[in-house]
Parts: structure tokens; sequence; C-alpha cells
């Protein structure tokens, strides 16, 4: 009995070591041997891991970016979370999946994973981690075998600790205004990681999309460019409904030019950020969407920090509702703002933990906060919808397998990408040479110039 007990204790102490490890280690030791594999796969290991990690700094136990279109404005590396990752989590998906070259293109994330289309065949599309280099290829629509349609993003469904629990890749097949432009159809198709199946579904508007902006959690995804201001129009991608629900902004119709507003996440909630330059002091009003029937906001913060000049709310840490990051469009410098202890702290690149492309943010917060002027009050009320947070997951759950997909590496994907480049340009010049062939030199000169 005393023996069992000894060993008990002994295991006990041992998960509990296990745990403190950043995940890449842990990673390696589920190699040591089938125990050892067993208890890290445990839901209970990953809970401990998670609640020790979670009680950590914010700064130190979460690697995420806050990144506009292709730029990447501010990184902070969580160093007890994942070691050996670069200090900036872009990296860890290749450049050549951000841009048009090797034949990929980065277009969305969500819950850690990233949606990747091929960029010379457009049927095709991949979602995946980048940490654990794992991807889903994922075909294209037996109704739409071309890829005509558009891909346009990626939702997730999340557990209670942050885990993907499966995912939906959405394509675009039409949008289309209707009722003398007053209302919109958006047509969709939604493949899921559940049954590896398309299915098509028409989502009804009673207003406009201005554009396809927007920010995605849990499976819901909210557009804010619309033709009606103050609003946001929201969809769940998992329910069954074919309407989009409107959701009223917290602070609409107050006109306040000196207001500046942005929509982010936090905390699992989508999250409005409002600030008020006043002479002693910058005023911070943050509400959150409750997750109910009826889309209420509950305001949760209305702080004053001793802080002046004129600043613009870029984001809240994912997981932590009580600070939020504002920059300075004077000083030109990154400040975080903790909303309990009501302090505030200048941020740089001396921090360990922080990355700031200062030239980068001085550039997009110009763009985005320029000062408007017209004689519509509509048209100054404007929220800010563009920056998005790429979070590096806190867990290391392997990507979601629907049945009978196929699953690839990193270095596969992109020695496929490169592959099916070079047929493409093989295939263009073949193309080339015959059209010469029946043109002529000369003609073909000048359609080559053309071009």
């Amino acid at each position: 009995m005393a023996m069992e007990t000894k060993t008990h204790l002994l295991e006990v102490l041992q998960t509990e070591i296990l745990a403190r490890s950043p995940l890449r280690t842990i990673c390696r030791f589920k190699s040591v041997c089938k125990k050892w594999k067993s208890t890290i796969e445990s839901p209970y290991f990953r809970r401990l891991f998670l609640s020790l990690h979670r009680n950590s700094s914010s700064s130190s136990s979460s690697s995420w970016s806050l990144v506009f279109g292709q730029d990447e404005l501010i990184v902070f590396h969580g160093r007890k979370t994942w070691d050996y990752l670069p200090k900036s989590p872009a990296p860890l998906i290749p450049p050549s999946f951000k841009h048009y070259h090797n034949g990929c293109d980065y277009m969305d994330s969500s819950g850690g994973l990233v949606l990747i289309t091929d960029g010379y065949d457009k049927a095709y599309c991949y979602v995946g981690s980048p940490v654990l280099q794992q991807w889903i290829k994922i075909p294209p629509p037996p109704s739409d075998p071309k890829g005509d349609s558009s891909v346009f993003g990626l939702v997730t469904r999340l557990d209670e600790d942050g885990v993907v629990l499966r995912f939906n890749v959405i394509r675009i097949a039409s949008y289309q205004v209707t009722n003398d432009y007053l209302s919109s159809d958006l047509s969709v198709l939604l493949y899921s990681s559940e049954t590896g199946v398309w299915t098509f579904k028409v989502i009804h508007s009673p207003i406009q999309i201005g554009n396809m902006y927007n920010i995605n959690l849990n499976g819901t995804i909210y557009f804010g460019c619309l033709s009606v201001r103050g609003v946001l129009l929201a969809h769940d991608f998992y329910s069954e409904s074919d309407q989009f629900r409107v959701v009223q902004l917290p602070d609409y119709p107050d006109h306040n030019k000196d207001y500046k507003r942005t929509l982010t996440t936090s905390g699992g909630f989508v999250m409005y950020v409002r600030t008020l330059a006043k002479k002693d002091e910058t005023v911070l009003k943050i509400w959150r969407l409750m997750n109910n029937d009826d889309y209420s906001w509950q305001l949760l913060w209305e702080v004053g920090f001793p802080i002046t000049g004129n600043y613009a709310p870029m984001a809240m840490h994912p997981f932590d509702v009580a600070t939020v990051y504002l920059w300075s469009q004077r000083d030109d410098h990154l400040v975080s703002c903790n909303l309990r202890k009501q302090d505030y702290t200048v941020l740089g690149d001396a921090a360990n933990d922080c990355f700031i492309d200062k030239s980068v943010c001085k550039k997009s917060v110009n763009e985005l906060w320029r000062p408007r002027s017209s004689s519509d009050e509509d048209l100054n009320f404007q929220v800010c919808i563009w920056l998005f947070q790429f979070v590096i997951p806190r867990w290391m759950e392997s990507v979601p397998r629907p049945p009978h997909a196929e699953m690839i590496d990193t270095t596969s994907l992109l020695s496929h990408a490169s592959a099916t480049h070079e047929r493409m340009v093989r295939e263009h010049e073949t193309m080339m040479r015959e059209r010469a062939a029946i043109m002529g030199d000369e003609s073909n000169d000048e359609y080559f110039w053309m071009g």
C-alpha cells in the first residue's frame, strides 16, 4: 500500500513537471514511452497545462501578432508556452503563403488554423497548423470543379480550452443586391471538416455589404462595412439559419468626431473599444458583445488614463479582457493599458516579448484614422474592423481531419506548390511557342510587347 502511494505521488509530481514545460518540449516527451504519451494526450494533462500557463503573465504565455493587410504591425512572443518559436509568429506561415509566389496565398485564420489557396489551381485550398506543420488538402466543390467560386474564409468551433473541434471553409459563389438595392443575398459553399462534404447556402441580408472585411470568432463572422452605419451583420456558419442578424453598435448614433473606435476580440468575445482624448487624460470605454439571442452589449470598462495626445485603439489581448493596446499618433509609440490596475506601460523593442514595426504602425494608423470631415454625420461614424489578430494556439492538438482527406506537411505542400508553378510556366511557354508558330514571328513580337 505504501509503495502504491509513493508511486502515485511520483506520477503526480512527474505530471506537474511535464506540464510546466513549453509545448515543443512536451511534444518530444511524447516519444519517450507509451505511458508519457498517454499522459500528455489526456484531457486532464491538457487542462493542467493550460491552467498553469494561463496563470503566467499574459505577455509571456501567448504568442500573437497584429496584422493589417499583409503587414505585421506588432508581435508578442510567448516564450513560456512555445520554446524555439521565431520572435514573430508570422514566419511560421512561409512567405510564399502570403503572396502569389510558389503558388500559395494566405487567406484567413481562425483558432490557430490557417487557410491558404493554391494560386495556380484555384479549385483547391489548404487548412492547417503552421506550428505543427500539418495541412489538409481541401478538394473543390463537386458543383464547382474548376474553382470559379472565391475562397473567402475559415471558421472554427472551439471547446472551453480553446482547442479546435471542427472547421468550415467558406467559398463565395455569388453576391447579389435585391429589393431595389436595399437588401442583398450572399450565396456560399461550405466545406465541413466533420463530413468532408460541401453544402450550398444562401444567406439573406436586410442591408448591403459594402465589402467583405470582417472579424470571425467561434464560427460567427461579423461584417462592418455596410450600406447602413452603426450596425454589424453577424452570421453563425454552423447554424441552420439563412438570415444575417443585424447588431446595433452600443454608442450609435453618437457622432463625436473625436472618438476612435475599433472592433477586436478578447477572451472569447467580440469587443468594441472607443477612445476619447481629453485635456489631461484619454478615456476608454469598452463593451463586450454577449453571446445571447439578442446580441446585447455589456459595458465592461470606462477608465481614464493620464496620457494625452491622439491615441488610437489597436486591439485587446486575445486572452486577457483587461489589457488594451493604444497607438500614440503624436509620439508614435505603443501603450499597454491594464484596465484592472488602471496603469499603463509604453512598450518597445527593449522588451524581449514585444516587437513593433514603428514605420508600418505609423503608416497604417494614419491611414485607418485619418481625419474625416463630412456634412453627413453618419459618414463620420467610423469603426475600424481591418486589424487582425493572428494567434498561435496554446495547445498542440492535431488539425481535425475530414473523412478521406489528404494530410501533408509544410515541406510537401511547398514542394507541391513549386511543382505546380513550374508546370504552369512550362504550359505557358508551350502555348506561346505554338501561338508564335501560328501567327508568325512578327505578329508574335507584337503580341508579346502588348502583354
